[in-house]
């Protein structure tokens, strides 16, 4: 019997090290996997789009997007290919999680933050209500496993964020800026420049597969009635 394709679907990375973190998940999930054969596509400028490589692929695709919240640009893309392809389903995306607040709390220790400290999530572009939703839940699940108040920043490249940064100064305490973002870009490279204290590492690390994102990606993969939309 022909096995399904996992297609893990990332948007494109600028940099060396965040495309060497994205392939270490890819090579995490065919390693645990023995339902899929597992292969990587991107959304954006990053090669080999999603598109070329799920109308080369035969029998059914599962393609699960590595984005921390419902990003209206991918699903679009996702969506159209599901409709235009019989066989092809889009699985939700992979956050917001506690998996992900977990591993956001080992970030924070790594990059010595401490319990009295004000953590400020910073995440987005987020271009819908969904988007938005989404990111207040990460931070709401972010405080939960760190044991203290996070605000919220949805834009980290914007003026959203040091105006989040300037709110949470106000408390009187050391800022730390929690990035909610899976490699490092050239927005969250400009944070530290921002007035935050501290600047946590993305959540995946370069070469280092995370088996908390492991597992995120297997279990979208794999759940029912949660997919974004179901070819013919």
């Amino acid at each position: 019997m022909t096995k399904a394709t996992l297609v893990v679907c990332a948007q494109g990375v600028e940099t060396h090290a965040g495309r060497a973190a994205l392939a270490s998940v890819v090579q995490g999930v065919r390693r645990e996997t023995r339902e899929f054969d597992v292969v990587d596509a991107f959304v954006g400028t990053q090669h080999p789009d999603v598109a070329e490589v799920v109308a080369q692929l035969p029998g059914r695709r599962v393609v699960v997007p590595l984005t921390l919240w419902h990003d209206d640009e991918v699903e679009a893309r996702l969506r159209h290919l599901a409709s235009a392809l019989p066989g092809v389903t889009v699985a939700a995306p992979i956050g917001p999680d506690w998996l992900l607040a977990e591993l956001g709390v080992r970030r924070l220790i790594e990059a010595g933050a401490r319990p009295g400290d004000s953590i400020v999530l910073a995440a987005g572009p987020a271009g819908s209500v969904r988007a938005r939703h989404d990111i207040a839940k990460a931070a709401r699940l972010l405080s939960a496993v760190w044991g203290g108040r996070v605000h919220v920043a949805g834009d980290m490249s914007g003026p959203e964020l040091a105006e989040a940064i300037d709110i949470a100064r106000a408390y009187q305490r050391r800022v730390v800026v929690s990035i909610y973002a899976l490699t490092m870009s050239q927005a969250t490279s400009r944070i530290g420049r921002l007035g935050a204290d501290v600047v946590t590492a993305p959540l995946l690390s370069a070469g280092a597969g995370e088996p908390g994102v492991i597992s995120l990606v297997l279990a979208r993969a794999t759940a029912r009635g949660s997919s974004l939309a179901m070819g013919r």
